[in-house]
């Protein structure tokens, strides 16, 4: 009895042990990270993902119904390792779906391309709220509508002044993630997007704003497009100066096209143009006499060039895409340097080359990473050739006489590398990256060679009593190496759904400098205090550096007194000043050995608050801290009217110990007139289908320095603090673009400012270091401002399509058009194929359409007759027309 309760006991306890494990469930330790991207590369937010168990193990797990984020990436948690089928959808595009997908214990990553459909949609995709408003990369920036971008120029070069006067001018244009490339045709723009208040460590410039433009790769099949556009002076206004029209015209003529060479393997897309224009110059200057001549030159200035654009998109793998550019341009300008108070001698001709190999590689790498490396080699070369090598003669805002005395040129080959992994783990987003830039410089540049006589006054200048000669002389040739890199590491961290940090760190380095504690760190907090998600603020603080120039390197290198010399003759002979054979002293430009790079610190916080899902409003204040900026000091300044080297004119050398301090507001805001609806966009007519956007600035910029070789008028940088010449205290600009009747498009942009500071000096050389920078007893730096500006611009244009598609494909370059406001909804725009293969606009953009004569160019030399007067006008009325043909 007593064994075989014992045996009963031992089975209870053996059955109770054996229950729980064999309802244990299987581990969910599992984690899928997905990427939605089109056939061109670019990342799908709002897409829908759809992940179902297809095993008893993992459908504990699934279904599950989540939508991609910003980047176009989704992670989801906590799955059973084991089989899933995945779909992935978006209106306007062809549901991708994979049948089998085994996830293992830990990271599993993909990369799905979905393909666009043969039509043109634009739906509301509902991303989370709280994510979205605490998301750096959506909130306190703004995309711009396809109708927007449709009502902006289509010269590339009035397209970059309207992108600037609605962003600020300080503005970073990047196309495709590259700086510094000219700007493709508005036809090869797929999304413009304005950021501001950038503080994270992959960022190297000081917060600030960019302007990213995305371009469209070929896809479907191929399609070209054509247009010209002309600017004649009989559609301009008269210049108030003048009292008349100068004689102008430019001819543009584009072409660009696009589509698929080898299905889901292959793209191409290319692009040029061809511009042909002159210009009159116009002249403000006094005679000797003291008449003041305001009149057009006798000749025009033309401009001439041709560009080439064309890139290639490869699939190196289902995941992995290769994207190489090559452009190209050559430019040739004459009669350039004259006008204003430079007369007709003072020409001289130019003519630039440009050519530029770029590529982008990006992608998942394994189940954890992302990556994206680009690259670029650019070669220029410019060439500059005087109309007369005679004598200049300059009397300050009086007029200058002469010979332009240039010959030479540049010749640079530059390259940069960068590579950023992206990792995404829980909370976790980290990026980090690496830049590697520079080049070799190799210049031949010369000026001055005969000669430059400065006089105070006209009547100095009667009198024959020259200031100061100088001429250069010696070898101006120069070649040199040039490197510079950082390193970044950052982490935004989803603490909740409503707050983000992002910690940072950035580090700088580069040759000719021995500074290495470029060391900026950055952080930024974003917090939305609501569950709506609308209202979103924003703090954020760091440490930014600027790259010493290649322009100040080089003087230093080319007037170091023995290379090349400037010979400096104080009161001379005039007009023999050299005819004796003696070379007087000489100036010298040095760079301290101890130079660092120029330091800001920044700090700002920002609410962006979305009213309605069609109203968004964003603010900032930032204040930053300037420091180590670069200014010049005389180290042989007379002493009692004595040098201390009496062998030297001149020793300018530069110091990095400038300062200054900058305050800043800004207000923006954009409105749709009315939501996005098909309803909305098949309308024959409907005045609610446009935006408006306005951008407001208040500010105050204060610092100690000009530039790198100016020296302090008083000899003390503690008395040289002043507006800074940047500080224009407000700046406004309105956009106003309408699409009511169907087709057409009309864009009003109005921007305004007020006037800029600018420096009062007497005029003669009262401390009689030869360089006319001395003040008014009492009167600080940029003491004068001149007059605000304002200006209205309006761009129209009419879209008709024709004739039949081919069958079996989209007949257009297709893209996406992403926008969201705030928190609220994000629209996204699908492009493809219009209802009809041929394609035709016309268009006509007008600048200064009211043809107010903005005045500049206020002179601040009180010996000068034009003393605290305007001496140009800037930007009459320009008309420009134009037509557009695809097929």
């Amino acid at each position: 009895m007593i064994l075989l309760k014992r045996l009963f006991f031992a089975f209870v306890l053996v059955a109770a042990a054996a229950a729980p494990a064999g309802a244990q469930t299987p581990a969910h330790d599992a984690r899928l990270i997905l990427t939605a991207a089109d056939q061109t590369g670019a990342i799908l937010p709002g897409a829908t993902v759809t992940v179902t168990g297809t095993e008893e193990a993992t459908k504990s797990s699934a279904p599950i119904v989540v939508h991609t984020a910003d980047r176009g990436v989704v992670t989801i948690d906590k799955l059973a390792a084991g089989k899933y089928s995945v779909r992935v959808e978006m209106d306007g595009f062809t549901p991708t779906f994979m049948p089998e997908l085994k996830l293992v214990k830990g990271d599993t990553k993909r990369t799905i391309t979905m393909a666009l459909k043969s039509m043109s949609d634009e739906v509301t995709v509902q991303v989370d709220k709280l994510s979205a408003a605490t998301d750096r990369n959506l909130t306190f920036g703004s995309a711009l509508t396809r109708e927007q971008i449709e009502g902006l120029p289509d010269d590339p070069a009035e397209l970059e002044k309207a992108l600037k006067d609605m962003a600020g001018s300080d503005a970073v244009i990047r196309v495709d993630s590259f700086e510094g490339g000219k700007l493709p045709d508005k036809s090869q723009i797929k999304a413009i997007h304005i950021s501001r208040d950038q503080f994270a460590a992959e960022n190297h410039y000081a917060g600030g704003i960019s302007i990213d433009i995305v371009t469209q790769a070929g896809s479907g099949p191929l399609r070209m497009n054509g247009s010209y556009n002309l600017r004649d002076s009989s559609m301009d206004g008269k210049n108030a100066n003048i009292g008349a029209r100068a004689p102008t015209r430019s001819q543009n003529t584009y072409f660009s096209g696009g589509g698929t060479l080898i299905p889901q393997k292959l793209s191409v897309s290319f692009s040029g143009g061809v511009r042909r224009s002159f210009s009159t110059p116009l002249f403000f200057y006094n005679q000797p006499d003291g008449t003041r001549v305001s009149a057009p030159a006798d000749v025009k200035a033309p401009s001439n060039g041709v560009n080439l654009y064309t890139d290639l998109t490869y699939a190196l793998t289902k995941d992995q895409t290769l994207r190489v550019y090559y452009s190209q341009s050559d430019y040739e300008d004459r009669y350039q340097g004259i006008g204003g108070y430079s007369q007709l001698e003072r020409a001289y001709a130019s003519k630039s080359r440009f050519y530029s190999v770029r590529g982008q590689e990006a992608g998942p790498l394994g189940r954890r990473f992302v990556t994206n490396t680009k690259f670029s080699l650019n070669v220029s070369k410019q060439d500059t050739t005087s109309a007369s090598d005679a004598l200049t003669i300059i009397v300050p805002d009086a007029f200058t006489i002469g010979g332009a005395q240039r010959r030479g040129g540049r010749q640079t080959k530059e390259f940069m590398l960068q590579s950023d992994l992206d990792y995404v783990r829980g909370m976790h987003t980290v990026r980090t990256g690496v830049l590697l830039q520079g080049g070799n410089y190799r210049s031949d540049d010369s000026s001055n060679y005969t000669g430059t006589y400065v006089f105070e006054s006209l009547a100095a200048y009667n009198a024959g009593t020259p200031r100061s000669f100088t001429m250069r002389i010696g070898d101006p040739l120069i070649d040199y190496f040039n490197v510079q890199a950082g390193w970044y590491i950052q982490d935004d961290i989803r603490v909740r759904k409503n707050l983000s940090l992002s910690p940072g760190v950035r580090y700088e380095v580069q040759t000719h400098l021995r500074d290495f504690g470029g060391i900026g760190p950055r952080f930024g907090i974003t917090y939305s205090p609501f569950k709506n998600g609308k209202t979103s603020l924003r703090a954020s603080w760091g440490i930014f550096h600027d790259w010493y120039s290649s322009g100040t390197y080089e003087q230093s290198l080319r007037v170091d007194g023995f290379r090349q010399q400037e010979m400096t003759i104080a009161n001379p002979v005039y007009p023999n000043a050299g005819s004796n054979g003696v070379v007087g002293p000489t100036t010298r430009y040095l760079v301290d050995p101890n130079l660092r790079m120029s330091r800001n610190m920044r700090l700002s916080a920002g609410i962006d608050e979305t009213f309605t899902p069609r109203m968004r409003v964003s603010a900032t204040y930032a204040y930053t801290q300037i420091e180590h900026a670069y200014r010049g000091e005389n180290l042989n300044a007379p002493v009692n009217g004595v040098r201390p080297d009496p062998s030297f004119a001149n020793v300018v050398r530069v110091l990095s110990d400038a300062a200054g301090r900058q305050h800043m507001v800004t207000v923006s805001t954009s409105w749709q007139f009315a939501a996005p609806s098909p309803q909305l966009q098949a309308a024959r007519f409907n005045i609610r289908r446009g935006s408006l956007s306005l951008y407001y600035s208040l500010g105050s910029s204060r610092n100690n320095y000009d530039s790198a070789f100016s020296t302090p008028a008083t000899g003390n940088i503690a008395n040289e603090w002043g507006p800074a010449n940047f500080d224009v205290r407000q700046r406004v600009n309105l956009s106003v673009n309408s699409s009511a009747i169907k087709n057409m498009n009309l864009g009003v942009n109005v921007s305004a400012s007020t006037g800029s500071p600018y420096n009062i000096t007497t005029g003669h050389d009262d401390n009689g270091d030869l360089i006319l920078n001395d003040r008014p007893a009492g009167v600080g730096r940029n003491a004068g401002r001149g007059g605000g500006q304002w200006n209205v611009n309006a761009n129209l244009s009419y879209n008709r399509t024709f004739g039949k598609t081919k069958s079996g494909g989209a007949s257009g370059p297709p893209g996406i058009m992403i926008s969201s406001m705030g928190g609220g909804p994000m629209t996204v725009t699908t492009v493809a194929a219009p209802p009809g293969r041929y394609r035709m606009s016309i268009f006509i953009s007008a600048y200064n359409v009211t043809n107010h004569a903005n005045q500049f160019g206020y002179s601040g030399v009180m010996t000068s007759p034009n003393f605290g007067k305007p001496t140009a006008i800037a930007g009459v009325r320009q008309v420009n027309i134009g037509i557009n043909f695809g097929f």
